[in-house]
């Protein structure tokens, strides 16, 4: 079975990665389209729902407090303050940076307490139950508040850094 580490940080960074570039494209799209690159965060699925600012940040929440509740790290709180496109852009490059710092031994499979009412048993089962599917809820919601939008995204754009080349290619 890989290692909890390979089953989450180098995934979680690519696809922060990918949502960095969908959001490259959805800047490209706003000037030929002649908007206001800061329009793009304010963009929600429907009204009642959280803007395209709060899916990064959201996505980039979750990797934190992930890595910070696996290993042994004291959790310091990132505001959530983004009001640019490259702001928004800087906080993905500084929650993948802080991924990328994490070794692979600091990662343990102890249990997790979230909020201080909701327990995961392992940080396999926290992984696997709430920050995987939490990470990629926002990330999709993203995309498809990017798409609603007529950014002209696909699933290759979402799933962009998954794939390499055949070693036989």
């Amino acid at each position: 079975m890989a290692s909890l580490y390979d089953q989450s940080i180098p995934v979680f960074i690519k696809y922060l990665q990918g949502f960095s570039a969908m959001i490259d494209k959805a800047v490209t799209f706003a000037d030929e389209k002649g908007t206001s690159h800061d329009d793009l965060l304010s963009y929600r699925l429907v009204p009642d729902q959280r803007p395209l600012t709060y899916q990064v940040q959201s996505c980039c929440n979750t990797l934190v407090w992930f890595i910070d509740r696996a290993s042994s790290r004291e959790h310091v709180a990132i505001a959530d303050d983004e009001t640019t496109i490259a702001q928004l852009k800087a906080r993905i490059d500084r929650t993948v940076e802080y991924a990328k710092s994490v070794d692979e031994t600091e990662l343990n499979n102890g249990p997790i307490m979230m909020l201080d009412r909701f327990y995961f048993p392992s940080a396999q089962t926290y992984l696997s139950e709430f920050a995987i599917p939490n990470f990629h809820f926002h990330l999709s919601t993203g995309y498809c508040i990017l798409r609603t939008q007529g950014v002209p995204l696909g699933a290759m754009d979402y799933m962009a850094n998954v794939f390499q080349p055949s070693p036989e290619a």
